[in-house]
């Protein structure tokens, strides 16, 4: 018992130690952070003052670059200033200088003018004038350089441009002349001419040398053939048959062979009217076969009967107004187009008529030139020569002789005209030879040899332009200088 006694004396005394000591320790704590918040405190009152000065100093610091700065503001508004009215004083400067200068500018082209006889004006024209006439010169020449290029390729490239035209429009032009087309009363006449087995056509076809186009519309047969002589021996000797009733083989051949007996006494008749109306004596009879298909032939829609004997007429009138050979004039005209009867491929119809000429006039070169020469391919050696080609002309080119109407003849004829008058320099302006050529005079004052050439140039280029015409429109440009004095 007194064992526990001591025990707990002695827990009692080590819980009571334990506990002072204890208590001393935080009550030590407990007086540093007193002490700790008391510093503070003094600290946090020290702050306020100090964070104040700090502003104060940076305020202090602000005012005095600003007033640098405004300093320097100052100064350099007065240094602008100063710029400034020297500048206003070198615009000064520069005006007396430029009125000064005009002043001089006026007295110097004064003085130029004295001594050029010239005006500002005038110099200027002049100066114009010279610079254009230069860029003619060259603008002729380069026309010059190009129309030399132009006919060194022309042939060639004229007959590719024919053969592609004939390629492009043969076979038209082939259905529209090289056809007659007949019609029957009964289409049930049809199968006479075809016969049993075709045996009919074939012989018909054969005999003639045309082609028989028999289905292609109702009651019509059409005859298709180069040869208009042929044409007309079957177109005969079908309304014949047709009209007989009896189609067989023999009656084919002998009606055809009456019929070329009959067309042979009418080619030879037509020749003899067409000589006797002509005028002319003492002509081969082979000429007057030729002449006889003229009946036949046409040119452009126009019979070659109509427009031989028309050149004839002609003809005669010109030489007798030109004291030239009226009958070899006539003479020349009556075989012109022969050659359009007797085609050679590769020649054309006028060098084939020179070529007969010569054949049946050996001893008269003068004639066959004249015959020969009518498209101006060929030079013309005689006066003759050039009335055949005046005649072809006025008889070909006059209004209505080829499908045209007065109303577009005309029409096409002002328009000619009117392109060469709307051209500067130029006088007055005629269209002759029915349109085939424009004749342009020019003012000689207003105009030079370099502006005929370079107006000529204008002229057919706005012709090929603007203009629908068939063949070629020649442009020929005069230039004639005239001064007339009466002596007193």
């Amino acid at each position: 018992m007194e064992l526990l006694i001591v025990l707990f004396v002695i827990f009692l005394s080590g819980s009571l130690y334990y506990y002072i000591t204890k208590s001393q320790s935080y009550k030590k704590r407990l007086d540093d952070l007193e002490s700790e918040i008391n510093k503070q405190k003094n600290e946090s009152k020290a702050i306020p003052h100090k964070n104040l000065t700090e502003k104060e100093n940076a305020i202090k610091k602000l005012q005095k670059e600003l007033e640098d700065k405004e300093s320097k503001l100052i100064q350099r508004d007065r240094l602008l200033d100063e710029k400034f009215d020297k500048i206003l004083l070198k615009e000064k400067e520069i005006q007396d200088k430029s009125a000064e200068l005009e002043k001089k500018t006026l007295e110097l082209d004064k003085k130029l003018q004295e001594i050029a006889n010239f005006t500002r004006e005038e110099a200027k024209k002049h100066i114009m004038n010279k610079v254009e006439d230069e860029l003619k010169s060259w603008k002729v020449k380069k026309i010059k350089e190009a129309e030399n290029e132009i006919n060194f390729e022309i042939e060639k490239k004229a007959r590719d441009l024919l053969v592609e035209n004939m390629l492009n429009a043969a076979t038209d032009y082939v259905a529209e002349t090289t056809t007659t087309t007949i019609t029957i009363e009964d289409e049930n006449l049809k199968g006479k001419l075809i016969g049993k087995e075709g045996r009919n056509i074939r012989t018909f076809e054969r005999l003639t040398g045309v082609d028989l186009i028999i289905d292609d519309a109702p009651n019509q047969v059409t005859v298709s053939c180069f040869d208009p002589i042929r044409r007309e021996v079957a177109s005969l000797a079908i309304q014949r048959l047709l009209k007989d009733g009896r189609v067989h083989p023999g009656s084919i051949e002998e009606t055809i062979e009456k019929v070329k007996k009959d067309i042979l006494k009418e080619i030879k008749k037509t020749g003899e009217k067409i000589v006797y109306s002509a005028g002319i004596n003492n002509i081969p009879n082979e000429i007057i076969m030729y002449l006889g298909r003229f009946k036949y032939r046409f040119s452009y829609g126009q019979n070659l009967i109509t427009h031989t004997l028309e050149m004839v007429k002609i003809a005669e009138s010109l030489a007798i107004e030109l004291k030239a050979n009226v009958k070899l004039a006539k003479l020349a005209c009556l075989l012109h187009d022969i050659g359009k009867v007797l085609p050679e491929e590769g020649k054309q119809h006028h060098h084939i008529s020179g070529e007969i000429t010569r054949r049946y006039f050996p001893n008269d070169e003068i004639l066959a030139n004249a015959v020969e020469a009518h498209h101006f391919d060929i030079e013309a050696k005689s006066i003759e020569a050039e009335i055949v080609r005046i005649a072809d002309a006025i008889s070909g080119a006059r209004p209505g002789a080829r499908r045209d109407n007065y109303e577009d003849y005309v029409k096409r004829v002002r328009e000619l005209e009117d392109i060469s008058l709307r051209q500067k320099g130029v006088k007055e302006a005629y269209a002759i030879y029915a349109g085939r050529e424009i004749r342009v005079i020019l003012k000689a004052e207003e105009t030079t040899d370099e502006d005929a050439t370079l107006i000529a140039h204008n002229i057919s280029k706005e012709i090929e332009e603007n203009q629908k015409y068939p063949g070629v429109v020649k442009v020929t440009v005069i230039r004639e200088f005239r001064e007339t004095v009466e002596a007193k």
